[in-house]
């Protein structure tokens, strides 16, 4: 018998985030778009019956996958393809990874869209930054009927937490603990210039903060000179021009880094070069770019203090600990959308099954009753009707009970093995059984 029974799917990630692993071992692993288009065909072309997003941020790298039950993927497989995006040895990435299975991993990613897992709790870019994710493996067609579901709760769960609670008030970003951390340094900034390194979101974020510091002096500079001035007139700043940087290194007292650059803009050759002229006064650099714009050993350079990403830490356990109310909120907010993801998910991997199990039983039950009346004619229409209600009466009851204990039971993973279980015993064949990958699991989702 064949019936219209939907794909059943495992699903997985793995990952290492700025809890987990050093701004050293991120930024070898952190991706742009060409480079996860790369990644995302590659597990595609070797795993065509799993569906993958990479989310690459400065904080995280996670790989989110689904597959379908029998074509698993074992988490080896998985860290070693993160691992080949930084050329770094596996057995170097795997003490640093963290792993989520099933309801788990949405439960992750739910966390992750909300910025409960941020460094920064409450800071809104995540929900762009999966969005980003979540479009660019839709563009690379290498998601379908699962991870569409849970990428798009995960975002209404990120939206509903980010308005509903008062969890993103105040400075809640990286770029925004950063000016915090100045603030912790300098009493004031009506004496000092800050020079802002780099034209991007992060740029105009640290811009904004410090721009209600009040500096002396604000000075811009990037690469990209239209930007850089674009920036600078918005926020009342001097465009320092990339050729001149050193200039700018000169005159500031504060330097604030986050570019797109996948080599160290402020090199040790380069500023032991400005010790002089400089005057040897004080540095107070923060880089906030994963790959870092920073060299580790400027640190050694006399009246120089460099702090990057994961120096913000301290900041943002203050942030975290004055949030307390917010969390339990945010909790719950992101329980309830848990909870309906479950249901949905119970429903359509035991809804089908359920329907196609009785309505094999009954056409055994309705072909075994034809030929009973046929080898008795003598029986009356009534007697015949109080057969074909017995019978129906019958199937109901043998089957109310299994149904019963699968449509409810509470564990998602151990519904869906009783499920299958199900599928094998009466041979509930799919009716698609060529579909495969995101491919087959987009036709899936569409029939």
């Amino acid at each position: 018998m064949e019936s219209m029974i939907p794909h059943s799917y495992q699903m997985l990630m793995v990952g290492i985030n700025y809890r987990t692993a050093p701004i050293e071992l991120r930024e070898k692993l952190a991706s742009g778009a060409d480079e996860t288009r790369r990644t995302l065909g590659e597990l595609h072309l070797n795993h065509p019956h799993a569906e993958f997003m990479l989310l690459s941020t400065c904080n995280r790298v996670e790989l989110y996958t689904a597959f379908l039950v029998g074509h698993d993927i074992p988490e080896d497989q998985l860290a070693a393809q993160l691992a080949r995006i930084g050329s770094v040895p596996s057995e170097l990435l795997m003490p640093h990874l963290y792993i989520h299975r099933g309801t788990g991993m949405v439960e992750h990613l739910f966390r992750v869209t909300s910025s409960l897992d941020s460094m920064v709790l409450g800071e809104t870019q995540i929900l762009g930054q999966v969005r980003d994710a979540y479009q660019l493996a839709t563009s690379t067609a290498t998601v379908g009927t699962m991870l569409h579901a849970v990428c798009q709760r995960a975002l209404a769960a990120g939206k509903d937490v980010h308005e509903n609670t008062h969890l993103s008030e105040g400075k809640t970003s990286v770029a925004g603990a950063a000016v915090e951390l100045i603030g912790e340094v300098f009493d004031t900034l009506a004496d000092k210039t800050v020079l802002v390194i780099g034209a991007g979101k992060m740029a105009g974020i640290m811009l904004k903060h410090i721009m209600a510091q009040k500096p002396r002096r604000l000075l811009v500079a990037n690469r990209d000179a239209q930007r850089a001035g674009s920036l600078a007139e918005k926020f009342s700043a001097e465009r320092v021009e990339f050729s001149r940087l050193d200039d700018g290194l000169t005159q500031a007292d504060v330097v604030l880094s986050g570019t797109s650059s996948r080599d160290p803009i402020l090199t040790v050759a380069r500023l032991k070069n400005l010790l002089k002229p400089r005057q040897y006064r004080p540095l107070f650099i923060i880089d906030v770019a994963v790959p870092r714009d920073v060299e580790d050993g400027v640190t050694r350079l006399p009246n120089t203090f460099l702090y990057n990403v994961d120096d913000l830490s301290r900041v943002s356990e203050l942030t975290r600990a004055r949030r307390g109310g917010e969390i339990d909120k945010s909790t719950q907010i992101i329980q309830r959308h848990l909870e309906d993801f479950t249901a949905w998910l119970a429903a359509r991997n035991s809804g089908p099954v359920v329907k196609a199990l009785y309505q094999q039983c009954r056409e055994i039950s309705d072909r075994e009753l034809t030929l009973l009346l046929t080898e008795h004619p003598e029986l009356s229409p009534e007697q015949q009707q109080a057969l074909r209600k017995f019978a129906h009466r019958l199937v109901g009851k043998i089957l109310h009970t299994p149904v019963t204990q699968l449509g409810n039971h509470p564990a998602f993973e151990r519904q869906l093995q009783l499920a299958m279980a199900v599928k094998e015993l009466f041979r509930l064949t799919d009716s698609s059984s060529d579909d495969s990958g995101a491919k087959g699991a987009a036709a899936d989702s569409a029939s």
